[in-house]
């Protein structure tokens, strides 16, 4: 949902966030939808083992928290992984504005049913069962500059957390790949796939 989707409201604000600083915790009472407008923001959840999972990653335009809207607290942590500018629309004046103006009300729904196509798409990614797979499969999924660069926007570690994968298993995969010809890694945030019937 892009900035231009959401009106005024009086009691929106904004917060700046330094890298690693949190916005909130699980069992916080819900502050509302949150507009990522510069940075980027992680849901994190611990696993029972202890490694961090990231459930979405939210950068500039997108929303995160959705379920403020209905839900009086988070069910996980959202943590800046960069330095970060949000606008936090409390749920209550959110849900009157969509009352007062149906045109609204509709945008939001439209942004829910993208937001649950993409963690459809998510959720079948972690089901694959092989790491390296889920990596081709998020490398696949991001968009090709000129030339088939695509950039990650974050480290190979923060993939490897929202796939689901320790850093250790992520990197062994990255190796297999590039050995096979798959994918080829330029710089610290960049790959490129092989072409079909070719190499990377």
């Amino acid at each position: 949902m892009q900035p231009t989707s959401l009106p005024p409201l009086p009691d929106a604000h904004d917060r700046r966030l330094a890298r690693g600083e949190t916005l909130f915790r699980v069992g916080d009472p819900a502050l509302g939808l949150v507009l990522v407008r510069q940075g980027s923001l992680e849901l994190r959840r611990l696993s029972p083992e202890g490694r961090v999972l990231v459930l979405h990653r939210a950068g500039a335009g997108d929303t995160l928290a959705e379920a403020s809207l209905f839900e009086p607290r988070h069910h996980c942590d959202a943590v800046a992984a960069a330095p970060s500018l949000v606008t936090v629309h409390p749920a209550s004046s959110l849900r009157r504005a969509a009352e007062r103006d149906p045109a609204l009300a509709w945008r939001i729904a439209g942004h829910l049913s993208e937001r649950l196509v993409a963690e459809r798409a998510r959720a079948e990614r972690l089901a694959l069962p092989r790491a390296a797979d889920r990596i081709l499969d998020a490398v696949a999924a991001l968009p090709a500059e000129a030339g088939g660069l695509r950039r990650l926007g974050r480290t190979w570690k923060a993939l490897a957390a929202e796939l689901g994968l320790s850093h250790e298993a992520a990197y062994r995969a990255l190796a297999r790949l590039e050995r096979a010809g798959l994918l080829r890694r330029e710089g610290h945030d960049a790959v490129r796939l092989a072409a079909p019937g070719g190499a990377a």
